[in-house]
């Protein structure tokens, strides 16, 4: 018998692990493909349901795009990753839905930067449009610190890291929201704070996560941002301005690591439990 899940990956983490360990106990027949070592192809048998799970944001939308091209249901697809994956791109899907987002600019190049930092005012925030783990993501304090980032950045080869969303500055910014969404369904919500001496929430550099109550604007918000990105299984991380949420950003391979731990919520039996209903449909 063939298999029924094929597992896409480049870095087998902790929740890939997880995930393995959940769809086997499910009795779901697994094939797993590390795609730093295995060559994909538009020629390859593929499996009904190909979960993508590399952390590369570009290896995830081709092994994507190469499995949908001979038939296999991805998730997430192609075009959601690659739209939760740039920033740029999110946050105009964001405007066209009228999710509400932290006020930002986008700049291609050094006075545009610099422009855009006068218009948002200081403290802002600087930060590329690919990216994760909070890395080149800058609390900006004053127009000199702008001046040196985008004069560091504009060394580098990368259109993309030359690139500068410049957005406002949440009070409380050390502290966001994350809310994972599985098949329209949100599964619960962690808030994560900065350690000491960073200002980053990102759990992935030592930030702190709590189960929080799923309440109707936060759950509202993080599923519609989900159904506007496409995809199926996501992370949204949100801001509490005042009396409202913003939407900052999404993540279409969602490390969960974090979450289980705050939430006591086992996400890899649930993302199991909602592969094996695809399969049946």
């Amino acid at each position: 018998m063939g298999a029924e899940v094929e597992l896409l990956y480049d870095v087998p983490r902790l929740e890939e692990k997880f995930i393995i360990r959940a769809l086997k106990n499910f009795g779901i027949e697994l094939k797993l493909t590390n795609v730093k070592y295995s060559p994909l192809s538009w020629s390859d048998h593929a499996a009904p349901v190909a979960l993508v799970r590399p952390i590369s944001m570009i290896r995830a939308i081709y092994s994507a795009s190469l499995r949908e091209a001979v038939g296999a249901k991805t998730i997430n697809s192609s075009i959601s990753i690659m739209f939760a994956g740039d920033k740029v791109l999110t946050l105009s899907r964001f405007r066209q839905a009228k999710i509400p987002f932290p006020k930002s600019i986008i700049a291609f190049g050094s006075e545009a930067a610099e422009k855009a930092g006068k218009i948002i005012g200081y403290p802002a925030i600087d930060k590329p449009p690919i990216g994760s783990w909070g890395r080149l993501v800058t609390l900006v304090k004053d127009h000199q610190t702008l001046q040196s980032i985008v004069e560091h950045r504009e060394l580098l080869l990368s259109q993309s890291v030359k690139t500068h969303i410049i957005q406002r500055y949440i009070n409380g910014g050390d502290r966001d929201y994350r809310v994972l969404v599985l098949g329209g369904e949100p599964l619960g919500a962690i808030m994560r704070s900065a350690v000491k001496g960073d200002w980053r929430s990102n759990v992935a550099r030592g930030g702190k996560a709590k189960a929080v109550k799923l309440d109707e604007e936060l759950s509202e918000l993080a599923v519609k941002a989900a159904e506007v990105i496409g995809g199926e299984f996501m992370a949204i991380d949100l801001f509490h301005d005042g009396e409202k949420y913003l939407v900052n950003e999404v993540n279409g391979v969602p490390e969960f690591k974090g979450f289980m731990e705050a939430t006591k919520i086992d996400v890899a039996e649930k993302l199991a439990k909602y592969i094996k209903l695809v399969l049946r449909r």
